[in-house]
């Protein structure tokens, strides 16, 4: 849940891949280093993804076909999930995905969830003060929250 406040859709098996059966905790620096390996999805690559599966280059999936794969590719979606992206993204009610507009949808959901989780930050005095790890928090901006010393790792906003 927080990777994906961070902008971030990993699978289970990239979870895994940080928690372990020998994992107890996670500090936020370890949360930080998480973040700075696992980039999130950029255009380019949904769209490349969507592509391999457009064989005919229409820049249309029909409903039927990204069912199939995404029930039984990956990590398995449920009949629900993929019915819930279809209503959501089916912008034309054609029966047809047209994953370039998808991919827009996509990405400014993704940059809307992580504003809102910010701003709630920023907001929530009780999160400002809390202390995570031995890195003391700043907000997206770089600032120095109230209740923390800045911290010489966080130089950079795009970090």
């Amino acid at each position: 849940s927080v990777l994906q406040q961070a902008g971030r859709n990993p699978c289970q098996k990239t979870v895994n891949k940080y928690w372990t059966s020998q994992t107890t905790a996670l500090n936020f620096d370890d949360f930080c280093n998480i973040l700075k390996k696992e980039k999130p999805a950029t255009k380019t690559e949904l769209l490349e993804a969507f592509r391999k599966i457009d064989t005919d280059n229409t820049g249309y999936i029909l409903h039927d076909e990204l069912y199939k794969i995404l029930t039984t590719r990956g990590e398995k979606m449920t009949r629900d999930e993929v019915s819930a992206i279809t209503k959501q993204a089916d912008f034309n009610c054609s029966g047809k995905l047209d994953y370039n507009k998808f991919c827009d949808l996509y990405m400014t959901t993704s940059e809307q969830c992580c504003k809102t989780a910010r701003e709630k930050l920023e907001v929530d005095s009780r999160l400002r003060q809390q202390q995570f790890g031995n890195q003391a928090e700043t907000s997206s901006e770089g600032i120095t929250l109230p209740g923390s010393k800045p911290s010489p790792r966080v130089s950079r906003k795009t970090d």
